[in-house]
């Protein structure tokens, strides 16, 4: 018997599209205008800003359960359409000023293939957590982390901006969360605009502590100067979209969202529960340690105590969205006041 399509109305998409569509297209304006004072090509100006609209577009989509659905629908019939996807997009920009780097870019083709293998390898052992799911956030992670994927752009031209962190970190939460919503669908990653009064609550309080805690460790242990000031007008939207977008939430997503939540998965009892949540800070905040040039136990600590921060919102509300506005929010103050 043939399963349903799943179907909704172009003329009135659910919220979540609709949202994904307006952010889309706001940061893909603002790109826009930055990259339109770069002097390139109008054709390597286009492939950039549809090469990353297109992967922006489809990272806010997961949003949305009739994205979901419809995506897993398609995957039934072969996982590889959507990496297959990815990878157009990133030919698409190659073509303008990324011009493909050989052979670092063949690592792109496997990055794609390696996460969505191990999910499905994870899958087919059932619903409990095991190693194939440690192994997809793994070859995830890591070689976005290590900086493999940002050696497969090149510039065209001397002086134009690379695009390597971004594109990289966007291609990885595309890929992050086809493997676990759809090839591997693991519940409770809490990835929906859907918000509920209590979620911002829970995200307020955890800001309201956590941030002037990190201020007088900071200022104690000299790992900041304490020089409060006020922003640029024009530094706050691109601050708010770029570290809500490109840094929390994906942070948010990788070790809220999976890592914490298969530990506990794992380990369901109040014990367990909490050492899944001491041992994903600690992860967390050891991931931190290469955003100096030496080892700073320093910035490692806090980071770890910002983990436990995010992750109390994340067991509280059920939602990455809801720690990835506490998360936000100290990057952002941090980046404009500080």
């Amino acid at each position: 018997m043939a399963q349903p399509t799943t179907q909704f109305s172009m003329s009135n998409p659910p919220v979540e599209i609709r949202y994904a569509l307006y952010l889309t297209l706001i940061v893909s304006f603002g790109a826009f205008l930055v990259l339109a004072s770069i002097p390139v090509s109008l054709f390597d100006l286009s492939s950039t800003v549809v090469s990353f609209g297109l992967l922006l577009l489809s990272y806010l989509l997961f949003t949305s359960r009739h994205y979901i659905e419809w995506l897993r629908e398609r995957t039934a019939k072969s996982r590889l359409l959507f990496p297959a996807m990815l990878l157009a997009v990133y030919i698409l920009y190659a073509l303008g000023p990324g011009r493909l780097r050989i052979p670092e870019s063949l690592l792109i083709p496997a990055y794609l293939a390696f996460p969505v293998l191990f999910a499905t390898l994870a899958a087919r052992r059932g619903e409990r957590p095991n190693r194939f799911d440690l192994l997809t956030i793994a070859f995830l992670y890591l070689p976005v982390e290590l900086s493999a994927l940002a050696r497969a752009w090149q510039p065209s031209q001397h002086g134009i901006p690379t695009p390597t962190h971004a594109f990289s970190q966007i291609l990885g939460m595309n890929l992050a969360l086809f493997c676990f919503l759809v090839v591997r669908p693991i519940d409770g990653m809490g990835f929906t605009f859907r918000l509920r009064k209590n979620d911002v609550v829970h995200a307020l309080i955890a800001f309201a502590w956590f941030f002037p805690v990190a201020l007088v460790f900071a200022g104690l242990t000299g790992l900041v100067s304490f020089m409060p000031h006020l922003p640029g007008a024009a530094l706050v939207i691109p601050m708010i979209l770029g570290k809500s977008l490109m840094v929390a939430l994906p942070e948010e997503v990788l070790f809220r969202g999976l890592l914490l939540n298969l530990m506990q998965r794992a380990a369901p009892s109040p014990r367990g529960r909490m050492a899944a949540l001491i041992i994903s800070s600690v992860i967390f905040g050891l991931t931190h340690v290469n955003n100096n040039p030496w080892f700073d136990w320093r910035y490692v600590t806090i980071a770890t105590v910002a983990g436990i921060a995010y992750g109390i919102v994340y067991n509280r509300t059920g939602k990455v969205t809801a720690s990835a506005i506490t998360h936000s929010l100290i990057d952002v103050v941090r980046g404009l006041f500080f």
